[in-house]
């Protein structure tokens, strides 16, 4: 049998080309006479006559492209249908390697962000004392910021750090030699002539601002207990300074008065002092009143104590409380653990543990308190403190030492 392929466009009868033999891999299949044509996978079958039917070239070739599109055999496959299937896969291998970048990518940009945000946070001196690294770590966020290739998080997170530093940036900062410089003449603002409340916050703004000052190595293998403490513990050893100062006006203003009933006042104002501290969150300022109260110049004052309100008492047997170091100070710890900043802890508390960062100033949220050097001044006059020496020996002035009666019935100084 002949087998016929319609050639020429627009030609009814066409040029006849016999096949007489096909190779394995023809397009077209050879068939014996009186049989049906046997159709292949990739072929094409056309009848044993000629087709009467006008057909163009093109409408052949896509009908061809469409029957071996499909084929099972591979090798089947025209070049060209090959190197769409590479090209598409490889479209696809690279889409999933530039996922697997981009992820890749985030994961890092978010790390450095959060070493970033750590760094700020915790360790904030580091870009107050090196300016160029503040000045290099502000254009690296606001590069970040600005980088249309980053995520929105990715944006977020850099803007947020950024805002810190020129928060920081903005922010007044307090010269401690100047803030706790003395008077050079002793104030006319006297114990008397300022209010209870007026003394509390001014008292809260010191602790705070010296506090705040301490720095993190500071506290490391014990350097306020070394010979070179005052270069390695500076402001360690200022709040120890600051303490006992405290503690020493308290007993000075309270012995240096003649009068029962102007000690008695005197002890009373200090405690409101002291609970004012206590609702400040300034348990600081509360034990160094305290303190002053179990001095032995002020607590052997009996005739004055039995003058002091129940009120008055049982207020200073409470602060006394939260303050006591029983049990490692464990109701000024839940106390601060309770409270929300700023609060201002007892450093000596800490420096066992070293705990007195994250829970005394998270986020070193500062106070809203304006700086009244007229109350300050008092505060920092130490003119008014007189030592032990001289306490004690005024406090046996104003309450000399009571009698004590023997077993033989013979008194005693």
């Amino acid at each position: 049998m002949q087998f016929f392929i319609q050639g020429k466009r627009g030609s009814a009868e066409s040029d006849i080309t016999t096949l007489s033999s096909h190779s394995p891999r023809s397009s077209f299949a050879t068939v014996t006479e009186g049989s049906p044509p046997v159709a292949k996978v990739g072929t094409v079958v056309t009848s044993s006559r000629a087709s009467k039917r006008r057909m163009s070239s093109s409408a052949a070739t896509a009908a061809f492209a469409a029957a071996t599109a499909g084929s099972a055999n591979p090798k089947d496959q025209p070049k060209s249908v090959s190197k769409l299937h590479a090209g598409s896969s490889n479209l696809k291998v690279n889409n999933l390697n530039k996922k697997r970048e981009s992820v890749i990518s985030t994961a890092a940009t978010m790390r450095v962000l959060s070493v970033l945000r750590h760094w700020v946070a915790k360790h904030s001196q580091d870009f107050e004392e090196n300016h160029e690294l503040k000045a290099r770590v502000k254009d690296l966020l606001e590069e970040m910021v600005c980088n249309t290739n980053l995520l929105p998080a990715e944006h977020k997170a850099a803007a947020s750090i950024l805002r810190v530093l020129t928060k920081e940036e903005e922010s007044i900062m307090v010269d401690l030699n100047v803030l706790l410089q003395p008077p050079p003449v002793p104030t006319k603002d006297t114990f008397d002539t300022l209010s209870a409340l007026d003394i509390a916050e001014q008292l809260t703004y010191l602790d705070h601002q010296i506090f705040m000052s301490i720095r993190s190595e500071e506290l490391l293998s014990q350097a306020w207990m070394k010979p070179d403490k005052a270069e390695r513990a500076p402001h360690v050893l200022l709040v120890s300074k600051r303490f006992n100062e405290v503690s020493r006006l308290v007993v000075s203003e309270i012995i240096s008065r003649q009068n029962l009933q102007d000690r008695v006042s005197c002890i009373e104002k200090w405690a409101a002092i002291a609970d004012i501290c206590r609702c400040m969150h300034n348990y600081n300022g509360v034990l160094q009143i305290c303190a002053a109260f179990v001095n032995s110049s002020v607590y052997r004052l009996k005739k004055t104590w039995e003058k002091i309100s129940k009120q008055t008492k049982a207020m200073i047997e409470k602060l006394q409380t939260l303050v006591s170091s029983d049990g490692r100070f464990k109701n000024m710890r839940d106390a601060l653990h309770r409270c929300d900043p700023p609060c201002i802890p007892y450093l000596g508390m800490y420096l066992t543990d070293l705990s007195f960062i994250e829970e005394g100033t998270p986020n070193q949220t500062p106070y809203r308190i304006e700086h009244h050097k007229r109350v300050t001044n008092y505060l920092l006059d130490t003119s008014r403190l007189l030592d032990d020496e001289e306490t004690y020996r005024a406090s046996l002035e104003i309450e000399p030492r009571q009698p004590r009666v023997s077993m033989s019935g013979q008194s005693t100084a």
